[in-house]
């Protein structure tokens, strides 16, 4: 069989045996994969130093047959992310971003969008962009990608503009607001959104990538806008996301 080429960010690597590993990518054409690399714990020129969670590489790799692994053939680095495995507080971000890849995409159904906002996110962590920030912008854009963007530049009842002096909540059924000029009451099921927030979530709903890294928001609203991801993500899923926690954790360092 033929050997064919791509590149992909690795999002999970783990032992197979003795010799070989299992590492799990995605890649703009392959969309989220999964392949083994024989023998990577020995090699001395194929996969040494390369296998690292994070990092970009160029693949040769054979395709799979029917439901099996792929067969990685050899790897060379694109771009390490080493950064992101020297500070804490980045790679905790970078996991969580990674889970929500795991969790919004499926084997083999690529989307050359997804890769994109993920190599972007990697670098914005290496640039030093503050990394709640970042994953707060990475998972609006997923939400997005996936087909779950939420509608917040509006009541989703009486259909009128956000404005300064109402008060919105988030209905996680269906990732709509509404406002309290509406009459809305179920407080259990809805979360409150600030103003501010939902015009910053707006406006990186709609900017270009590349910009999006030069966005402004006080540390009070990327906390309320990440838990509030966090909880429409919860409802979305039914299952909850394993790094929250870690994630959340980082708010007392900032």
């Amino acid at each position: 069989m033929n050997s064919c080429r791509t590149h992909g960010l690795i999002l999970n690597v783990s032992d197979y045996s003795e010799s070989d590993k299992l590492v799990t990518f995605y890649s703009p054409d392959l969309g989220r994969a999964t392949g083994i690399a024989k023998g990577a714990k020995r090699s001395k020129q194929r996969f040494v130093n390369k296998l690292e969670v994070f990092s970009l590489l160029h693949i040769l790799y054979r395709p799979a047959k029917r439901d099996s692994l792929l067969f990685l053939v050899e790897a060379d680095l694109e771009h390490s992310f080493l950064t992101l495995r020297q500070h804490y507080d980045r790679y905790v971000c970078a996991i969580y971003i990674g889970e929500l890849v795991m969790r919004f995409t499926r084997e083999q159904d690529p989307d050359p969008s997804i890769f994109s906002l993920l190599t972007w996110a990697m670098q914005a962590l290496e640039d030093s962009i503050r990394p709640l920030k970042v994953a707060t912008l990475f998972h609006l854009r997923i939400l997005g990608a996936a087909g779950y963007q939420p509608e917040i530049d509006r009541c989703g009842i009486c259909g009128k503009s956000v404005q300064p002096r109402l008060q919105y909540t988030l209905h996680p059924s269906n990732g709509s607001l509404a406002c309290n000029r509406c009459g809305v009451t179920d407080s259990d099921s809805l979360f409150s959104l600030s103003v501010q927030t939902l015009k910053f979530l707006d406006y990186a709903q709609r900017i270009e990538l590349k910009n999006i890294g030069r966005l402004k928001i006080p540390e009070k609203n990327i906390d309320e806008a990440l838990t509030i991801l966090y909880r429409y993500t919860q409802h979305l899923l039914q299952h909850d996301i394993h790094s929250w926690n870690q994630l959340m954790a980082l708010r007392t360092t900032y």
